[in-house]
Formats: C-alpha cells, structure tokens, sequence
C-alpha cells in the first residue's frame, strides 16, 4: 500500500522519511524561544490553552526565518502534495504539554474548529522529542476519506477547554515516534493525544496546509493564512 493510499483509505499515514537534524534543531530552538514568552490565551472563540499545562503557540513563522524555510521546502512540496494539488499554508502552531501536568487533548477534527464550510486541509504533524505513551502520544481514528468527507458533531468542554467529537471506546491507534517523525492527517480525521506525565515537556509542530485559500464567507479574507509554495518570502501575502 503506498502512503498516498493508505492516507486515502486511514485518514493519515506516518511518513518514512523523517525531517532533516538542521531543521529538527530549527524547530526546537524556535519553540524553546516561544516557550520562554509569558503565557496568554490564545485570543480567539476558543481558548484552547491552559498556560503550561497545555501551550498553542501558533502563528509565529515570520519571526523564525529558519522555520519559515522549512515550511515551504521541497520537502513540504512533496509531503503536502499527497493529498492537495495547490498547497498554501493555512496554519501553524507549536504544541507543547508541560511536564507531569501536561493535558491531554480529546479526540476531534481539526475542521471543526473552523466555524464554516470549507475543503478540508492536511495537518502534518512533527514529533520535536521522542514521542510515547507516557509523554502524550497522538492517536488517530481509521477514516476513509473517500466514503466520510464530513465533520461529525462537537461540542465544548469548558473544564478540558477543547472541543469534543467522539466520546466512544475505540482507543484508535496509538503512534509513539522518534524525533523527527511526521504524521499526516486530515482535517476530518478524529485524532487525539495523552497527557505528559514524564519530567521533560512534550514538544510537537503541527503546519497544515489547503488546497488553496480557505475565505471567510463573512469577511471574503483568508481564514488564518493563505500562502503558497514558490513565491519569495518576502512576496508572499
């Protein structure tokens, strides 16, 4: 089965190829610098942070040329282009559960935190420290994106602060990796991750990607970013 395929038939697949040690080392150091900063809410609908419990620490590219790079490199290109025939950077956070006290997060799609219609995205998500069970590994729900193409109902947890679209018994598949590993997934795919319960945090980069600009019907702009492959960074909107 080749991983296109499998991505199709799951709803993710993790990649062979791992990311590069200089941009591992780039990723780490930008989310180390961010870490340092005081916490804050996260300034949307729905505060998913809980300070050092659980961090988001999301749209901060520009400020890490290294990072920006990494994004929209030729391995990037190949990666996204899997599942989208024009990838543009829609968004990108750094995740990171506190030692001990790290939450977990429960199961979801990522869409669903979109508050409108739209095409589904690829989330690949970055392992920045040997990822396990007891440090909060991610989990993902087998989906065939051929035959489920929808987002199922969530609704809000006020105490775990996140939004909550499955509450069965199916523990999924649980994916332990090394640093370096990338997953991929769609925004359709139900996936969660445990809580942190080793004395190090769990560090994680998550860059998702669609298949061209998603627009907020409201506004007509661009829902967080729309920025494509092959433009200079310094063109790019």
């Amino acid at each position: 089965m080749t991983q296109h395929t499998e991505f199709l038939k799951r709803g993710y697949a993790v990649l062979a190829d791992p990311i590069g040690a200089d941009d591992l080392a780039a990723l780490r150091a930008a989310a180390d610098a961010l870490m340092a900063e005081p916490t804050a809410s996260d300034g949307g609908n729905h505060d998913i942070n809980r300070g050092a419990d659980r961090q988001f620490l999301h749209k901060r590219h520009e400020d890490f040329p290294e990072v920006e790079r990494f994004l929209f490199s030729e391995q990037m290109r190949r990666v996204t282009s899997m599942a989208l025939k024009d990838p543009h950077l829609f968004n990108e956070q750094f995740v990171v559960k506190g030692p001990r006290t790290g939450a977990s997060f429960a199961w979801h799609q990522d869409g669903a935190y979109v508050p409108f219609d739209h095409t589904p995205y690829l989330s690949v998500w970055i392992a920045l420290d040997d990822t396990t069970l007891e440090n909060g590994a991610l989990s993902c729900l087998p989906r065939d994106l051929r035959r489920e193409a929808h987002i199922d109902p969530h609704h809000w947890d006020e105490i775990g602060k996140e939004k909550v679209g499955y509450d069965g018994d199916d523990p999924g598949e649980a994916l332990p990796c090394s640093a370096g590993t990338m997953v991929i997934f769609s925004s359709l795919t139900l996936h969660r991750s445990g809580a942190n319960t080793t004395d190090k945090p769990r560090r994680a980069y998550l860059a998702q990607y669609s298949d061209g600009p998603i627009l907020d019907p409201s506004t007509g702009n661009p829902r967080n970013f729309a920025k494509p492959f092959g433009a200079s960074l310094a063109d790019r909107p």
